[in-house]
């Protein structure tokens, strides 16, 4: 028994050493260099990992790696700015790979809706910006970064301020109210993108035609733009630290009078003597016309100089610092993987006050459940705090141009003199505080080869706050209530959610390939509002800034609004022979915001490709053309952003009426404010597109070009009605139609010499926009209305035959020289005496445009749009041995902007002008008290007048500008340094640079800034384009930047 048990145990035993043996025959020992295929330098930090292991390594600063592997292993490489690459091991024990650099490639597959697709079958006009173009520039905003580098696609800053708000529009603007795309992140809908880190961005797709946005159906009329964040990959864990910071100061300065000569100014229009005499400052003038220095006007403009800042814009404006931190952790394996990130960003604007911080956290992780299922989660969360300033027709901007230079800083006692910008600024308290989390869930199952199920389900919330508190100048000086401090706060919340299933069905041969998508999507959005006004704090001080310091005029009201909408899609995609491309989309939306008899709408699309480079008659071709495609597309898309409660009436209580004969009492009533719609339906865009793709030598040389047209019908106006109906806002109806048609074009070229490297490319936009109908009798729609004295008009109008938003107003026809001139124009007083005429020389002569002898409204016409004819990007990228360099320019032309801005820095009677008006305005001599001043009759502005009585400064063609521009908006200089070094510290990468942003703009416009947008509080509509009130201006920025790699 016991040599039996013996015998047992040497079996065992033997066993044991060959299942070691055998175990240490599957793995080998594998090493090797890696390098880049150009240059054949060694690569650091290359990931290495045995494909479907946890099983990796990297390279060191020679390139070098050893692993160990299964004889049949297939090793995966991943490095950053390469292409992945497989290797097979096939028992070799050394290998040598050489790694080729990232470039736009033919197969790389572009995100499309609810799916991707290789970015050779795209049918579909998309425009494609990666996540390197957007990560690295020091902005606030996403939007801010992509500026300029899609074609099609017009990016527009409507304030300079810190967290400013930004106008896109997509093929130009398809409606007069919100022209805004839909926002699609990781695959969701969400209502705005300014609360993502820019850092966090993986990549970017615009789509622009109804071939790529016909899957979001009622939503995309006005494009769509997609953000895919970044993810994890599988190897070692990353870590990644960067951040920058830097100075900002105003890019231009607009030069006005300083106190001297403001006074000399005065002195001048009144034909008086205060501060001169003659034009001579400081001088009076005796009886026999000797000029004699007076010692108290010197004083009087030196004890103001003195006590005052002297140019009002540099006393608001400083030097703003921005800066931003970002850390990423990210990393996994072949079943896990997994990104953190975490950044800040804090920026002082260049105006006192203006200050905007976020917070940014986010997790995205993917998941391998099992060999059939997938699971993506995404979950992040955003904090934005911003102090703003007064903006708009209120602008302290406009008010620091303006403001009279002898007007002291303080009174006597040390409080504020009067509510000049330093007031104002100082007055002024309005904050907005916003939270905002994100969540998201993906499931993809492949229940059977060629079907995939996908469950997808997002929940944002976000709440905002909104604190304001409006001082009193008099309170604390002298205890005056003259008015009363007022304090306003308002709740926002916002939640939506989404549910998607969707199944994908795909097969393929040698012949065709075949996918089919069908799918479901469900929405919830509610808002909810809540505002509450009280006056009448004891003091201005900071602890009385609560709704219950105030004693009075206790006003609070809300709104809860929501609606739900269900959507089905339908595509199928279609590839014969990888030549001929047929895409068929349709989506069928159902929306509670309409009533029963309009809840539905039907969106197709379809569009088809030739590749007619993978012809056998281009076979000579191959080695020079990469692709060669032609692609058409035609669609309906659809708009439902109008307020979700136009279609019902408002009945509000609380108004009274009389009841009975003779001696009648009031009794309480109910009246309708707002009279509602139930017929309102979609607004609709019916999209044609053409389009050529071309790829020459390896795709080292892109371009394309492409026609659309677009026409927008259905569009939602409002019915004009009589003042008496009561109403405090007009229906709704559907009535308008709007064409945009254009040509988009961009090429690309890079190349790499060994260790120099460049890439270099421009994309341009030429787009036309023309509305074609505005319902019954084409009425023309009023917007921008502007009140300062001499204006008290609307000065854009839409109307049929001219683009959205137009410029609207008088033309001039040159300056009156005398008084016969005036005699024989439309601006004559019949029965006046020269002296009485209200129209005088060196005022302007309006054209009678109407020949009825008379400028009136009627003499009124088209002076211009606010939409750019052409919109461009020219991206220059160069890179030698460790450096990269970056340029990129942006611009547009054949837009015109209204400058409000003139109104005052010409007209001398509204305050401050222009440093050099002297030499520029009219000047004839025909007054004896200002015969002294140099003859000036060629100037083409008006002589100064202490009150424009002939309303010079009106609405008209000399307010209207130009607004052209080119701009190096981004130069950065990047040093990676030496690989070999930095290993030595267990650093993967690190990279510094400097970047100058907004460095350099050519324009003829004489504003603050040419990049005008819409007006502050009118975002939501499209008719106050392009108004200068003193926008928050464009800051030039130099940052110093850094990024550390783990």
């Amino acid at each position: 028994m016991s040599k039996f048990r013996h015998l047992r145990t040497a079996a065992l035993l033997i066993a044991s050493l060959f299942f070691v043996a055998l175990n240490a025959q599957q793995k080998i020992s594998v090493g090797g260099t890696i390098v880049d295929a150009d240059s054949q330098e060694p690569l650091i930090g290359v990931t290495v990992i045995e494909k479907g292991t946890a099983n990796g390594v990297a390279t060191d600063f020679d390139g070098n790696f050893t692993i160990k592997v299964a004889p049949k292993a297939t090793l995966q490489l991943s490095y950053v700015g390469y292409k992945p690459l497989e290797v097979k091991v096939d028992g070799n024990n050394k290998l040598n790979i050489a790694m080729t650099t990232a470039s736009t490639s033919l197969d790389e597959l572009v995100v499309i809706g609810y799916g991707v697709q290789r970015k050779s079958d795209v049918t579909g006009s998309i425009s494609s910006i990666s996540g390197k173009d957007v990560n690295d520039v020091p902005v606030a905003s996403a939007l801010q970064a992509m500026q300029g580098k899609a074609s099609g696609v017009n990016i527009i800053q409507n304030s300079g301020a810190p967290g400013g708000n930004t106008t896109i529009k997509i093929r130009g603007t398809g409606t007069v109210n919100d022209s805004d795309p839909l926002y699609v992140v990781d695959g969701f809908i969400v209502d705005g993108i300014d609360h993502i880190n820019p850092g966090d961005i993986a990549n970017v797709e615009i789509f622009k035609d109804a071939a790529s946005s016909a899957v979001y159906g009622a939503r995309a009329a006005n494009g769509v733009v997609v953000i895919t964040t970044k993810s994890g990959e599988a190897g070692k864990t990353k870590i990644t630290v960067d951040g920058y910071v830097g100075i900002s100061n105003p890019w231009k300065k607009i030069e006005v009078m300083d106190a001297a000569n403001y006074a000399l100014m005065t002195d001048y229009m009144g034909g008086i003597g205060n501060y001169s005499a003659d034009g001579r400052l400081y001088y009076n003038k005796d009886a026999d016309g000797n000029y004699v220095y007076n010692e108290t006007k010197y004083h009087a403009i030196d004890t103001i100089r003195r006590n005052s800042p002297g140019n009002w814009w540099d006393a608001i404006t400083r030097t703003g610092v921005k800066q931003q931190y970002n850390v990423a952790v990210s990393g996994g394996n072949e079943k896990t993987k997994y990104m953190i990130s975490a950044s800040y960003y804090d920026e002082k604007g260049i105006i006192l006050k203006s200050d905007y911080q976020r917070f940014n956290t986010r997790l995205n992780l993917s998941q391998q459940l099992s060999s059939w299922l997938d699971m993506t989660a995404n979950l992040s969360y955003a904090n934005e705090r911003d102090q703003r300033v007064p903006q708009g027709s209120s602008s302290v901007f406009k008010r620091a141009l303006y403001q009279n230079p002898m007007v002291m800083t303080y009174d006597s006692r040390g409080y504020w003199r009067e509510n000049h910008p330093l007031a104002m600024i100082d007055r002024y308290h309005d904050t907005n505080d916003i939270h905002r989390l994100d969540m998201n869930l993906s499931l993809n199952a492949k229940i059977w080869k060629y079907f995939v199920y996908q469950f997808k389900a997002s929940f944002y919330t976000q709440p905002t706050t909104n604190n304001q508190f409006g001082e009193v100048g008099n309170l604390e000086e002298n205890f005056a209530m003259t008015d009363l401090t007022s304090v306003f706060k308002r709740k926002n919340h916002t939640n939506k959610w989404e549910i998607n299933n969707l199944l994908t069905f795909n097969w393929k041969n040698d012949f065709n390939n075949i996918t089919v998508l069908a799918g479901q999507t469900a929405e919830g959005y509610r808002y909810s509002y809540q505002e509450s006004t009280k006056k009448g704090t004891p003091s201005n001080d900071e602890d009385q800034w609560y709704l219950s310091s105030g004693y009075t005029g206790d006003k609070t009201y809300g709104l809860d609004s929501r609606w739900t909408a269900v959507g089905f899609i339908g595509r199928v995609n279609y590839n014969v022979l990888d030549r001929y491309l047929l895409q068929a989309n349709v989506r069928i939306d159902g929306s509670s915001k309409f009533s029963e008899k309009n809840r539905w709408g039907y969106f197709p699309s379809v569009s088809a490709g030739w590749k007619f480079s993978s012809e056998p008659f281009m076979e000579a071709t191959k080695s020079w053309l990469s692709l060669g495609k032609l692609r058409v597309g035609w669609g309906i898309l659809g708009n439902n952003r109008i307020d979700e409660l136009s279609r019902y009436t408002y009945l509000v209580n609380g108004y009274n009426y009389p009841y009975g004969m003779g001696n009648h009492q009031l009794q309480p009533g109910i009246t309708a404010l707002t009279i509602g719609n139930p017929d309102i339906k979609w607004e609709k865009t019916e999209t044609f597109n053409v389009g050529l793709d071309l790829s020459f030598f390896q795709n080292s040389l892109t371009m394309g070009v492409e026609y659309f047209n677009k026409k927008t019908s259905d569009m939602l106006l409002t019915v004009p009605t009589v003042p008496s109906a009561g109403l405090s806002s007009d229906p709704m109806t559907n009535a308008g139609s709007v064409r945009n048609y254009g040509v988009e074009g961009n090429v690309s070229y890079k190349r790499r010499f060994g260790k120099f490297s460049f890439d270099i490319g421009f994309n341009l936009s030429w787009i036309k926009n023309e509305v074609t109908s505005l319902g019954t009798g084409n009425e023309p729609i009023w917007g921008a209305y502007i009140s300062e004295s001499s204006i008290i008009d609307f000065v854009t109008k839409t109307e049929v035959g001219r683009p959205i938003g137009s410029f609207y107003g008088y033309v001039t026809d040159g300056i009156f020289q005398n008084y016969d001139e005036i005699k024989a124009s439309a601006q004559y007083d019949w029965g006046k005496r020269d002296g009485e005429q209200t129209t005088r020389p060196g005022d302007f002569r309006f054209k009678d445009l109407n020949g009825d002898g008379q400028i009136t409204s009627e003499d009124r016409t088209f002076l211009g749009s606010p939409l750019p004819d052409l919109v461009f990007g020219i991206p220059l990228q160069f890179s030698y041995g460790d450096f990269d360099l970056n340029i990129f320019f942006q611009g547009q032309t054949g837009n015109e902007i209204f400058n409000v801005m003139d109104y005052y820095l010409y007209n001398g009677a509204a305050g401050n002008v222009y440093a050099d008006i002297r030499s520029q305005h009219w000047s004839g001599q025909v007054d004896p008290n200002r015969a002294f001043f140099p003859l000036n009759t060629e100037a083409t502005i008006p002589d100064l007048d202490g009150d424009d009585a002939a309303r010079n400064f009106r609405a008209s063609d000399f307010l209207v500008q130009d607004g052209s521009y080119m701009r190096l908006k981004e130069l950065r200089l990047t040093y990676n340094l030496p690989k070999k070094l930095i290993a030595k510290w267990n650093l993967s990468n690190l990279a510094l640079s400097f970047t100058a942003y907004n460095l350099w703009t050519i324009t003829g416009y004489n504003g603050l800034d040419p990049e005008v947008g819409k007006v502050y509080l009118t975002e939501g509509n499209n008719l106050s384009m392009g108004v200068d009130h003193g926008t928050y201006p464009q800051a030039r920025s130099f940052t110093f930047g850094f990024k550390i790699g783990l």
